[in-house]
């Protein structure tokens, strides 16, 4: 007679302990299922602090040495038909890219500042300073970056100084 009164207990606190143990985890997760339905229906800035000029974006205004930069290129016009001109810190042509609205709108371009595309930039330091992008053939307004003294991690080993027989520094 003692041990069937002794289960009942038992089970009674087993009952209570997964009723809790069932609230908790209601409550855990319809707050977050809320959380994120919430941040579904809010309007996604997907780059809040890039730099915009007409059409083309970048990802934002600083950059350490080895990272990429992104540019984001959306509604070109069919007019729009020029070159993208990146000037390294020392006035130089560190790349160029043509562009042309009527053949295509939309497209993403991505490039790295190292020592081996031109002359000028010989040691990852000549890389530090302001760049700036310009949109040859058009009205829009050209957008400045910077790269600061900081490394990216691992990058060291991609870029180098360039050998002083090889340089043209």
């Amino acid at each position: 007679m003692i041990k069937g009164k002794l289960k009942k207990r038992k089970s009674g606190k087993k009952s209570r302990r997964d009723v809790i143990i069932a609230l908790v985890v209601i409550m855990v997760i319809i707050p977050a299922g809320i959380y994120f339905y919430n941040q579904q229906k809010m309007p996604q800035n997907n780059n809040p602090q890039g730099i915009t000029s007409g059409p083309f974006t970048i990802n934002k205004e600083k950059y350490r040495l080895g990272d990429y930069i992104f540019m984001v290129v959306t509604g070109l016009h069919p007019s729009d038909a020029g070159k993208m001109i990146v000037y390294d810190p020392k006035g130089g042509i560190f790349t160029q890219v043509p562009f042309n609205g009527t053949m295509k709108s939309d497209w993403n371009y991505m490039f790295k500042p190292d020592t081996i595309r031109i002359e000028k930039l010989c040691t990852p330091q000549d890389l530090v300073g302001n760049w700036s992008i310009v949109f040859q053939g058009t009205s829009y307004k050209s957008i400045t970056f910077q790269v600061i003294n900081e490394w990216v991690q691992g990058s060291q080993a991609e870029i180098k100084p360039i050998p002083a027989g090889m340089s043209p520094c």
